[in-house]
C-alpha cells in the first residue's frame, strides 16, 4: 500500500511538473534573437554600464527584469534599443536553482525580489540617484513589486512597466484547475517545491500571491502600465495581467496591432511592445505604437 501511495504522488508529481513547464518550454521560440537563446550567455553590449551618464532627458536608470525561465539575455531585443536611445540599462539574472540549471526565476519569488532588492540598491547607489524604473516580462513584472512592499523598496520606483506581468497568478489555461479537481495538485506540491518552488506561487490564489495582492496590486506614487496579449498561454486568463487601481494604463497587443500574433515568451521579441515601453518610459517622446513600429 506504502509503495502504492508513493507511486500514485511520483506520478502526480511528474504531470505537475509537465503541465506546469509544458506551455513555457514549448513557448520558448527558436533562433539566435529569440529569447529561448537568452538560455546561453550572450553579452548585451551596454548594460550594465556604471559609466553611462544620465540625463535630463532620461535621469533614471532602467532596470530589466525577465520572465521565468529565462535569463537577463532575453532582453536582447529591447536592451540594444533603449541603450542607443540614451538609457543607462541594467539587468540580472535572479532566480537560479540547483536542480534546473540555467534557467532563471526558478527559485522562491521571495528570494528572487531579495535578489533584485540587492541588486537595484547596488544600481541607485553607484549611479547616485534615489530612484529607478523598471520594465519587468512575467514573473519579472512581480518582482518589483514584492520588493516595494515587503523589502526596503518602497519609494525607490518611479515608473513600473509590466510586459505580459503574472500580476494575479495563473490558471495556466485552466490546467491547475483541472488538476486541483482530480485531486493531485496539493499531495505533489512538496515534490515540486524542491524542483522549482516558484510555479506553485505564481498559480492563481496561491499563499504567494493573495500575500502580494492583499491592500491592493499597485504601490503608493508609483507610475504603473502594462501590456498583455491575448495569445498568451502563460499568464491566463490575460486580462489577469492587468493591474485594477485607478490610473493604470493597461493595453492589450492587439488593439495596438492586430496583426501580432506573439505570445507569452516571445512579447520580449516585439517591436510593437518595444515602443510600448519606450512610450511608457518617455511619454513626452511618445510615438504611436501601431502594426507599423514592426517596420522600426
Amino acid at each position: 500500500m506504502k509503495f502504492a501511495i508513493s507511486s500514485v504522488l511520483s506520478t502526480a508529481s511528474a504531470a505537475i511538473l509537465v503541465a506546469l513547464s509544458a506551455i513555457q518550454v514549448a513557448a520558448l521560440p527558436l533562433g539566435a534573437n529569440s529569447p529561448a537563446s537568452g538560455l546561453q550567455k550572450r553579452a548585451i553590449s551596454g548594460i550594465n554600464n556604471y559609466n553611462c551618464k544620465l540625463t535630463a532627458a532620461h535621469p533614471r536608470p532602467v532596470i530589466l527584469v525577465h520572465a521565468t525561465l529565462l535569463t537577463v539575455d532575453s532582453w536582447s531585443t529591447f536592451a540594444p534599443v533603449l541603450i542607443k536611445n540614451g538609457y543607462c540599462i541594467f539587468g540580472l539574472t535572479y532566480g537560479l536553482y540547483p536542480s534546473i540549471p540555467g534557467f532563471g526565476g526558478m527559485a522562491p519569488i521571495e528570494d528572487s525580489a531579495q535578489e533584485l532588492a540587492t541588486f537595484a540598491d547596488n544600481v541607485l547607489a553607484k549611479m547616485n540617484v534615489t530612484q529607478v524604473d523598471i520594465v519587468g516580462h512575467s514573473q519579472g513584472g512581480i518582482l518589483a513589486r514584492y520588493w516595494m512592499k515587503y523589502l526596503d523598496g518602497a519609494g525607490k520606483v518611479y515608473r513600473h512597466v509590466g510586459v505580459s506581468p503574472i500580476t494575479h497568478g495563473t490558471t495556466l489555461d485552466s490546467i491547475t484547475t483541472w488538476l486541483k479537481a482530480w485531486g493531485i495538485f496539493a499531495p505533489a506540491q512538496p515534490v515540486f517545491d524542491a524542483i522549482a518552488p516558484s510555479f506553485y506561487e505564481m498559480v492563481s490564489n496561491s499563499t504567494f500571491m493573495t500575500k502580494l495582492n492583499t491592500g491592493g496590486d499597485t504601490a503608493p506614487g508609483v507610475i504603473f502600465s502594462n501590456i498583455a496579449t491575448k495569445y498568451d498561454e502563460v499568464v491566463t486568463p490575460y486580462a489577469t495581467c492587468f493591474q485594477n487601481d485607478t490610473g493604470i494604463t493597461n493595453v492589450l497587443l492587439q488593439d495596438l496591432c492586430a496583426l501580432s500574433l506573439n505570445e507569452h515568451l516571445t512579447m520580449v521579441n516585439s517591436l510593437v511592445v518595444l515602443q510600448f515601453v519606450l512610450n511608457q518610459l518617455d511619454p513626452s517622446n511618445a510615438k504611436t505604437a501601431n502594426c507599423l513600429s514592426l517596420l522600426f
